[in-house]
């Protein structure tokens, strides 16, 4: 598996071609900066607009020095069709969320590979199958590009490996529990990856 999927761009100009009004025009970079890097790596980006009025914009995503810039999220399915989830506490929400496993890909390490590491790391839960269906942008200010991922066949005959920093319950959720929680306000974090999967599941 490669990073070469549908290329999202090639499409909205499809669609342009056709009756929706011509995008905008794309904003020239003019240089970046580092502001700020930890886990979170923050850069100033100095752009020049159309109208050639010049901004500063914040971008950010854990882009080590190790050149990790990229995650997957994966949709966990267990061969009763339950949604295998973890309960973990966010410093973002301040508090405990439903969370799909998933977690940084290692350089040189291929999504799905990752995909299945982490989803035994985080839960203890192995996988016969792992498709990569796709991949968002972590955020519109981000660099960090996820990848969600179907894992099928799920079962917890493995060993949870977590790391100092983690601290995950594994629960399994049927959809119609799932989906309960994805349209409760607040209650998970990674909608979007989790919208994707399950459209390319077909548990929409």
């Amino acid at each position: 598996m490669t990073d070469e999927l549908p290329n999202p761009a090639a499409t909205h100009q499809v669609a342009a071609e056709s009756s929706h009004p011509a995008d905008p025009l794309p904003w020239t970079l003019l240089g970046e900066e580092v502001a700020y890097k930890r886990f979170l790596t923050v850069k100033v980006r100095r752009y020049r607009m159309p109208s050639g009025h010049e901004v500063d914009w914040d971008v950010t995503g854990p882009e080590s020095t190790e050149s990790i810039a990229r995650g997957i999220t994966v949709l966990p399915l267990t061969p009763e069709g339950r949604v295998v989830t973890v309960r973990m506490f966010r410093p973002g929400p301040d508090s405990v969320v439903t969370n799909l496993p998933g977690g940084l890909i290692e350089p040189g390490e291929e999504p799905g590979v990752g995909g299945a590491r982490e989803l035994l790391e985080e839960t203890g839960y192995t996988c016969e199958s792992l498709e990569v269906v796709g991949w968002v942008w972590a955020g519109t200010s981000s660099m960090f590009r996820k990848y969600v991922g179907i894992a099928r066949g799920c079962r917890p005959d493995g060993v949870q490996q977590l790391d100092d920093a983690e601290d995950c319950v594994p629960v399994e959720l049927t959809v119609d529990e799932f989906r309960n929680e994805l349209r409760t306000p607040g209650a998970m974090t990674g909608t979007d990856a989790a919208y994707l999967a399950l459209d390319h599941a077909g548990l929409l």
